[in-house]
């Protein structure tokens, strides 16, 4: 059954590394809309870290559980661009996601899902496009799979995906090792650690040793963690930047020591 024959919603999403300054956005918004112009777009970042396939992973997956069933998820961050590695489109609870086969949805994939290759002529603009597939393929098959067409229309079925290697945290008695995965616009260093705040007596990052607060405002004068909204670990630096003031950086190990 196709998610769509019941849902007027129509939502499209776009995350990609692609910025504003140029037109990139925009021209995937215009063959989307010239397809159906009833579309609903919503973008959901167009700052993933340039050619950063795991930070786009994270962010797809923190996102799309706070749409409704049946959204179009299109994700782009494509360094593999005009390659040999396939474009994709998937159905995995209750949404669809389209983006390149190189490990971008590599958390859905954990889940039970379907998975075919984007191929059909008659629902892309072009396939051959060396740099622009987010315009080319990817745009124009979202746009049909919100007019109704069904998943297995747009191409074969897919049953290999590529799976990045996502490190999880480890926990050794009192202590777990996590990693920083991402830094928000604020500095905010976020982890892959989810755990209550209740449990947690001290974190640890390079030379840095940290306290657990509720809320950013609890540590005005020196940087400390908390149990952000999403349920990870995160360290701050209150009206400043964990990041630059701690010198902190994407892939460093935290620590965390636990009480019991």
């Amino acid at each position: 059954m196709n998610l769509l024959e019941h849902s007027d919603s129509k939502i499209i999403t776009l995350t990609t590394d692609f910025g504003y300054r140029d037109s990139f956005v925009g021209q995937m918004k215009g063959v989307i809309l010239t397809i159906n112009r009833h579309a609903k777009i919503v973008d959901i970042t167009h700052d993933v870290s340039s050619h950063h396939i795991e930070e786009a992973a994270f962010l797809i997956n923190e996102s799309f559980k706070y749409f409704p069933q049946g959204s179009i998820h299109v994700v782009v961050v494509d360094p593999g661009v005009g390659s040999e590695r396939k474009a994709i489109a998937v159905s995995s609870g209750g949404h669809y996601f389209l983006a390149p086969d190189n490990g971008v949805l590599s958390y859905l994939f954990k889940n039970n899902y379907e998975a075919v290759t984007i191929e059909n002529e008659r629902f892309v603009l072009k396939k051959n496009s060396p740099t622009f597939q987010g315009r080319d393929l990817f745009a124009p098959a979202a746009a049909w799979l919100s007019k109704g067409i069904n998943l297995r229309e747009l191409g074969s079925p897919f049953e290999e995906p590529l799976i990045l290697n996502i490190d999880e945290p480890l926990l050794t008695g009192n202590r777990i090792v996590g990693k920083i995965i991402y830094f928000d616009k604020f500095g905010n260093a976020i982890t892959n650690i989810k755990i209550e705040a209740e449990k947690i007596r001290e974190i640890c990052t390079g030379k840095h040793r940290l306290s657990i607060v509720k809320f950013y405002a609890q540590s005005p004068d020196k940087p400390a963690a908390l149990v952000n909204s999403n349920g990870f670990l995160e360290i701050f630096a209150y009206k400043g930047s964990a990041e630059k003031n701690l010198e902190l950086q994407k892939g460093q190990t935290v620590e965390v020591f636990i009480d019991g």
